[in-house]
């Protein structure tokens, strides 16, 4: 997002709300575009026009960056298989898992993937046995609400704090906030 749209979008919620924004003087303003900027610049503008009218169409008070970013998640996920439905594929997996684990490991959506965690979790359990699908059956229910809740939070996440704990998480070194927006800026530098 640039600043011409970040403006576009703020006399929007300035038309929808005029009375919240009567009283913004200069610098208010000018801390109100940078910082819309900043919070959407990696987001496809026109996904942010439209929640902010879907919002504007519900909300009484002028919508918060929070609530723009949780409609645009909303606007753009689709509808999700029911635990159920998803502990099925993962239990078709695992009786097809015993020569082709790769394959049906592959097959499963993400949250089935990080649940199970490799191919070779499921060629154990298919190769198994004491195999139990009922214990890992509610293994699995017991953590599928956590595991949706944390690829939420996870798509929500700025670029840059998702690398950071991609960093963080595979021990690679971190670098300041300060180190990163030097290579930017030399990245930037080298393309002009």
């Amino acid at each position: 997002m640039d600043r011409e749209q970040a403006i576009k979008i703020l006399k929007i919620l300035k038309t929808a709300y005029p009375k919240f924004y009567a009283d913004m003087n200069k610098q208010e303003a000018e801390d109100t575009i940078n910082l819309w900027i900043d919070m959407f610049r990696h987001e496809n503008v026109n996904l942010v026009v439209l929640a902010v009218k879907n919002l504007i169409n519900t909300f009484k008070w002028p919508p918060t960056i929070a609530d723009v970013k949780e409609e645009m998640y909303k606007l753009t996920e689709e509808e999700k298989d029911t635990p159920i439905e998803v502990w099925n594929l993962i239990k078709s997996a695992i009786r097809n898992s015993g020569y082709y684990s790769y394959e049906e490991f592959h097959k499963l959506p993400e949250i089935a993937q990080k649940f199970v965690g490799s191919p070779n979790q499921l060629r154990e359990w298919a190769l198994s046995v004491d195999y139990n699908d009922g214990v890992i059956k509610g293994q699995f229910l017991k953590q599928f609400e956590i595991l949706q809740k944390r690829d939420k939070e996870e798509k929500m996440m700025l670029p840059e704090v998702r690398d950071l704990v991609k960093q963080i998480a595979t021990g690679t070194e971190i670098l300041s906030l300060e180190e990163r927006i030097s290579l930017k800026e030399n990245a930037t530098n080298d393309l002009f």
